[in-house]
């Protein structure tokens, strides 16, 4: 069938499973209306290793239901399994923080364009890819970002990767806990091995903190006891105990080859011990002494995450559109994107660059938002500043 012929000007019945497939140059694409294959949840890991792109994660967040499928193979094996929910006139890709090349974008975009006429945009809500020539009217703007580590072979590779000032540290602090609480304990669970308490008292130690900053706690008793199920299928959480109760811990999660931290805290009695970068540092040296190729710290710019060798990737928000005219009827939704783009770039630079910019001006800037930032966290009234 060619493809370039083939339209569904209809929607399918609520419930109703259609299978649309094409062949684009020896790649083999094929689409599941109102469906989720089983095949699709460990293809989806296997290709994009990201918990926010987990159909276990979709699934919690209520993002699967009435889903569609996107599968483009070569040789018969998946290369690109892409979940999307479709109305009238647009799509919708629901799988965030994927890498995707520019390559499979363009393919996605003509099979979607071209199998279904009433669609006029395309949009890729979180994705990681570089954009260059799509081939139709697009407009990508940065929305967020994740902070990734890049692990190598051997843990003795990151602990001189890592710096000399970092090992000193680490060594500091923890020679600190063993002196002043000889029952510190740290260990690392994986699946079954942690038990639920510990991780509901991680997460209360995260509501603490949130609540210290003035943030409303995010953890729901849905999300709760669905980390507390996850963690038991593919769990990596580092738990830091003193005297026998939880003081620190971490749960990060496997997906693929990488790993994901998703809950990170400490007790706000040990400021002064870095539980914090302790839990992140041994986390991520037993994820590579179990073979993993990326540590996902996921959003937040924080010098410390640069320390542990995070770097920056950018995620963006991606539309595409069918043509320059259908582009155009969208000409308000376009300038908000941008405009909240910019005003991302702005908080970006006065949260984060400006404290590596050189300069007496910078200087008192800098210092004016920290200010700013405190009093912010102690409830002075200044919520709507930053």
């Amino acid at each position: 069938m060619d493809i370039s012929h083939y339209h569904l000007t209809q929607m399918p019945q609520q419930g109703q499973a259609e299978e649309v497939a094409a062949d684009f140059g020896g790649m083999q694409v094929e689409c599941y209306e109102n469906e989720v294959p089983h095949f699709a949840g460990p293809e989806i890991d296997r290709l994009y290793g990201h918990l926010f792109c987990s159909l276990s994660y979709f699934e919690m967040a209520r993002q699967a239901a009435g889903a569609s499928t996107y599968v483009a193979r070569k040789n018969g094996k998946p290369v690109s399994v892409l979940l999307y929910m479709r109305t009238a006139h647009e799509v919708t890709v629901i799988n965030e923080y994927a890498s995707l090349a520019e390559e499979e974008i363009r393919r996605f975009a003509s099979f979607m364009f071209n199998t279904f006429a009433s669609v006029w945009m395309i949009s890729f809500q979180k994705i990681q890819t570089e954009v260059r020539s799509i081939g139709r009217p697009c407009h990508a703007v940065a929305c967020t970002e994740d902070m990734v580590i890049s692990l190598p072979a051997t843990v003795k590779e990151y602990e001189t990767a890592v710096g000399k000032n970092m090992r000193r540290n680490i060594k500091r602090y923890t020679n600190a806990l063993e002196k002043n609480f000889p029952t510190w304990r740290y260990r690392v669970c994986l699946g079954n091995e942690v038990g639920e308490q510990e991780i509901r008292d991680i997460i209360a130690l995260s509501c603490v903190r949130m609540k210290s900053k003035n943030i409303v706690p995010r953890f729901t008793e849905e999300e709760t006891q669905w980390i507390v199920d996850f963690a038991r299928r593919c769990g990596l959480v580092g738990v830091m105990t003193i005297d026998g109760k939880v003081c620190a811990g971490a749960i990060g999660f496997r997906i693929g080859d990488s790993y994901a931290m998703h809950v990170i805290a400490h007790d706000p009695k040990y400021n002064g011990y870095s539980l914090g970068i302790l839990c992140y540092y041994r986390t991520i040296c037993e994820g590579i002494e179990r073979g993993g190729r990326r540590f996902h710290l996921l959003q937040g710019q924080y010098e410390y995450k640069y320390r542990l060798l995070a770097r920056r990737q950018d995620i963006i928000t991606l539309d595409v559109y069918r043509s320059r005219v259908h582009a155009a009827a969208y000409g308000m939704h376009i300038l908000k994107r941008a405009w909240n783009g910019r005003i991302r770039l702005v908080k970006q630079w006065l949260l984060h660059d400006i404290e590596h910019c050189e300069g007496k001006v910078y200087r008192l800037i800098s210092k004016a938002v920290n200010a700013i930032r405190a009093a912010k966290r102690s409830g002075a009234g200044m919520e709507g500043m930053l």
